[in-house]
């Protein structure tokens, strides 16, 4: 019996594997291996194994050291209504009211359909307020069956983050035990994973639904960005098991290639899944053993759990652009169970982000929610199951947990 992995953990245990010329944007490349009686958790897009980040490049202005972690935890807990009123917020979506979701490409907040279905409001769960964000995944779905909502962080396009700026996005999510439980396959049988959000180009002035040109797939014409590009920050579930990982870009650039992985050298031959998580770690090799060991106590990763609200928060700071990429920047997640106080599970950098082409000067300015699956085959069986979100939240400041 075999499973993949990704290309970067191949490389790193010394396997031989081919060579990979122009992966498509939403294919991952996997490598197969004997199974060591683990079950088999895969990641889409191959993140890969962490770049060496020296300190090249130009340091951050004085306004903001990127490289480094925000110290403490979120302010004091506080419900929706009041952190929408709090000093920094950009963007504040409660999926309440239909209006929330009629937008399409070349408007600045809507969705996109699926193969099969496109995401609805939920008037019978819901985080707060009237209704929440509702992902259906049918029965032997395909790999994007319900398919995705996105928010430009203003109306007019006109807020996005670049070079030493930073900015934090916040949500809630809820997952029924189907969602959590299901092994979702590929063609050939090998476990692909789904996405949660991913923080990438804002659309430009002049992205109208009469200009639906992708920006990276046509500079200096196209105003409209899709999700699939070089910026993108992106929160999906781990190669190892059941709980949130990130990884950086759809493209790649000068220190990393594309979908590369917030995954820590720990020790000769493992690595820190999230490297915020104290002693004993999460740790990939807690994913090989049978039964795995990832959570605790005999390991520490922050799991995603079923019929909660869980929480989640993204800080993204972008430090010096040299090149193709932020030079020592900083990316932090922290995840909430609900009713509890959130911890960081991620704390990554100094870290060069890409930053793309320096002619079509990106910026991060656009999320994208999906419970996109890499892959996943209509021909290998899945019950149907659920996903929720609410309570999106942009700002230029940590966020409060919700009360």
């Amino acid at each position: 019996m075999t499973k993949s992995i990704p290309l970067w953990m191949a490389l790193s245990l010394g396997l031989v594997v081919p060579s990979v010329v122009g992966p498509a944007c939403n294919v991952g490349l996997d490598f197969s291996v004997p199974d060591a009686g683990a079950r088999p958790d895969g990641d889409e897009k191959a993140p890969t194994a962490p770049a060496g980040v020296a300190a090249d490049g130009a340091a951050p202005n004085a306004s903001l050291d990127a490289s480094t972690a925000t110290d403490g935890a979120p302010p004091d807990p506080a419900d929706f209504a009041a952190r929408c009123a709090a000093s920094g917020v950009l963007r504040c979506i409660g999926f309440d009211a239909e209006s929330d979701l009629a937008g399409g490409i070349g408007n600045a907040t809507g969705i996109l359909p699926g193969s099969t279905g496109k995401p609805v409001l939920d008037r019978s769960v819901r985080a707060s307020g009237a209704a929440s964000l509702l992902f259906v995944i049918p029965e032997n779905a395909g790999s994007d069956p319900s398919g995705a909502y996105f928010a430009n962080f203003s109306d007019d396009y006109s807020v996005q983050f670049g070079q030493n700026e930073e900015f934090f996005v916040q949500w809630r999510q809820r997952f029924s035990p189907e969602f959590l439980d299901t092994a979702f396959r590929q063609a050939d049988g090998s476990v692909t994973a789904w996405k949660q959000t991913i923080i990438g180009v804002g659309d430009q002035p002049g992205c109208t639904p009469d200009a639906q040109l992708s920006l990276e797939g046509y500079p200096g014409v196209g105003r409209c960005a899709f999700s699939c590009t070089a910026l993108e920050v992106v929160t999906n579930t781990s190669y190892s098991g059941n709980f949130p990982t990130m990884y950086n870009s759809c493209r790649g650039s000068a220190s990393h290639g594309p979908y590369d992985g917030f995954y820590e050298r720990f020790g000769a031959h493992d690595f820190k899944m999230q490297n915020a998580m104290p002693a004993p770690h999460c740790l990939y090799s807690q994913g090989e053993t049978n039964p795995p060991t990832l959570f605790p106590p005999q390991g520490n990763c922050f799991p995603f759990v079923a019929n909660e609200w869980m929480t989640f928060q993204v800080r993204v700071a972008a430090g010096a652009l040299v090149g193709d990429e932020f030079k020592n920047s900083h990316v932090d997640l922290w995840v909430a169970r609900q009713g509890q106080p959130s911890m960081k599970v991620l704390d990554w950098g100094p870290y060069h982000l890409t930053a793309g082409d320096p002619a079509l000067k990106e910026k991060f300015g656009k999320v994208w929610l999906l419970p996109y699956m890499t892959g996943k085959s209509p021909s290998r069986p899945n019950p149907r199951a659920y996903t929720w979100y609410d309570e999106l939240i942009v700002s230029r400041q940590l966020i409060a947990d919700p009360k």
